[in-house]
């Protein structure tokens, strides 16, 4: 019970400390405010021994005896510090896209125009990787219709906040909670030759995805990419962004995954959601910091 108080507090903590962020770029300028929100974020992690905990745990997990213990802490420390610079870059390009529109590079977008000439929609695939609302953002932005699948959130409170902030960009957040009606709104968006984005570092559980390959471990991914692809015959394209400087972010879209057919259904989808995973990894290896998987306490329970 005091554990779940606890919790309580700290998640509309966060939210209140969201809004006040968002409040104050409305009047200070955007180095002021991020000078600040750093040095804030950093110290209110010293507090957070469960965030710390799974963080470490899960770089451990991965690097392994590869890493001194300071090493270690460095990572933490900088995968925390780039949380709270990904929620001020979020809450200050959401009342200034045209801003985001100049600090953006997107890299072989033809990949996803040629994708969408097929008038099937397109399967987003990406990852928690970088600021990935901005990568939503953008693209609406560039006139795409953007479509999300989402999980239920733990905290209600961050999920009414964030549920705010993509209806006031105009990204549709398809919910999870009920599985007839997200694949009937799903089907529908990309029959509209829409975007559909699937975050495929997601935990499932076992029996709603497949196991594959991460980090040399097991972890179940779900299968939503090859649902579409076969019911639709939609294209699927790993899409992410990435910060390369504090001001600047780079947009990268992948080559279309050419699907490989196997006589079972199980089998094709554990082929072609690892060559999927592997992308991810790949990008999470050349970016680390700024994957928020560290983070997850799903994704630390789901290897071994």
């Amino acid at each position: 019970m005091l554990r779940e108080s606890s919790r309580r507090f700290q998640n509309k903590l966060t939210v209140n400390s969201l809004k006040l962020v968002q409040f104050s770029l409305g009047i200070f300028p955007r180095p002021v405010v991020q000078f600040f929100t750093e040095r804030l974020f950093s110290i209110a992690c010293l507090f957070t021994r469960r965030l710390n905990n799974t963080c470490r745990k899960n770089l451990e997990s991965v690097y392994k005896n590869t890493k001194t213990e300071q090493e270690y802490d460095q990572l933490r420390k900088r995968c925390l510090k780039n949380i709270g610079l990904t929620m001020m870059d979020m809450l200050y390009f959401v009342d200034r896209p045209e801003e985001l529109e100049k600090s953006v590079v997107i890299k072989n977008e033809h990949i996803l125009k040629a994708a969408l000439e097929n008038k099937k929609g397109v399967v987003g695939v990406t990852a928690h990787l970088g600021n990935f609302p901005l990568l939503f953002l953008i693209l609406v932005r560039r006139g795409y219709k953007v479509n999300v699948i989402i999980r239920k959130m733990r905290d209600n409170g961050f999920s009414d906040f964030m549920h705010e902030l993509c209806a006031k960009w105009n990204i549709n957040m398809i919910s999870l909670a009920s599985k007839r009606e997200f694949i009937k709104e799903s089907l529908k968006v990309l029959q509209n030759n829409e975007l559909l984005f699937i975050l495929l570092d997601e935990v499932v559980p076992r029996e709603e995805g497949v196991l594959v390959d991460f980090f040399g471990q097991k972890v179940t991914r779900a299968v939503g990419p090859l649902l579409f692809h076969n019911r639709m015959g939609s294209p699927i394209v790993p899409i992410f962004i990435v910060r390369n400087t504090k001001t600047s972010f780079e947009v990268h879209i992948e080559p279309e995954l050419k699907v490989e057919k196997k006589n079972k259904q199980q089998d094709e989808n554990v082929v072609n959601i690892s060559k999927l995973t592997k992308i991810i990894e790949l990008f999470v290896c050349k970016y680390p910091l700024q994957w928020g998987g560290w983070l997850n306490k799903r994704w630390m329970e789901s290897v071994g």
